[in-house]
């Protein structure tokens, strides 16, 4: 078992193109382009403002594991995290698991919430969608730094995991997050398994075995 790695301040560029695809505006290349002056001003506002409010943070934690057995991938210091087929599919010819957790922070959800309350819902679309993208990003930086260490220590890196999709369910978020040691960077849970902030990220990711 390694010590958990934590990352804070992760730099990142808010591409207007980008937010404009994610509002699910086509073929507009930028705000210029825009007709309608107002949209284009509150989107403006709504990317220069998001700059203020995401704070991207993120950790991970790495485990040794100890083969198949039944429908689980054992892991040191943990048992019935890593079961059913997909975790099977992905870790079965792994070494080791590293679990990551990452975050934009709270402040973001904060003002879209403010928002939503004035009436000002074009800003607050704007920004809720700055925020979904945002904690995918921190999850591709924090992606970036496993997968070095994995490659310099001679193995492949899987592709990550989050819970939530296919038989992996929500169920597994408590054990994931703690594994992770997300408390570290502020992410807790509802009673639902639903992380707080909302825009964050947990996921797995394996070191295959090389060739």
């Amino acid at each position: 078992m390694k010590k958990a790695i934590l990352i804070e301040n992760i730099p990142f560029n808010i591409d207007p193109l980008r937010v404009l695809r994610e509002m699910k505006i086509p073929h507009i290349k930028s705000l210029d382009e825009i007709t309608e002056r107002p949209l284009a001003a509150a989107i403006k506002r709504g990317i220069d403002k998001a700059y203020s409010l995401i704070e991207g943070k993120g950790v991970f934690k790495t485990y040794a594991l100890n083969g198949v057995h039944g429908e689980e991938v054992e892991c040191e210091g943990f048992s019935g995290v890593f079961r059913g087929k997909h975790m099977i599919k992905l870790l079965a010819e792994c070494d080791h698991a590293t679990l990551l957790a990452c975050t934009i922070g709270p402040k973001l959800e904060s003002e879209v919430e403010r928002l939503q309350n004035s009436g000002e819902l074009t800003e607050a679309f704007t920004l809720e969608m700055i925020g979904g993208w945002m904690a995918d990003y921190m999850a591709e930086r924090v992606d970036e730094r496993i997968a070095r260490e994995i490659k310099k220590a001679g193995y492949v890196e899987t592709m990550r995991f989050s819970p939530g999709y296919g038989d992996w369910g929500l169920e597994n978020q408590p054990q994931v997050l703690k594994m992770a040691e997300a408390e570290r960077i502020g992410v807790k849970l509802t009673e639902t398994n639903i992380m707080i902030p909302r825009k964050s990220v947990s996921a797995v990711i394996g070191w295959k075995r090389a060739g």
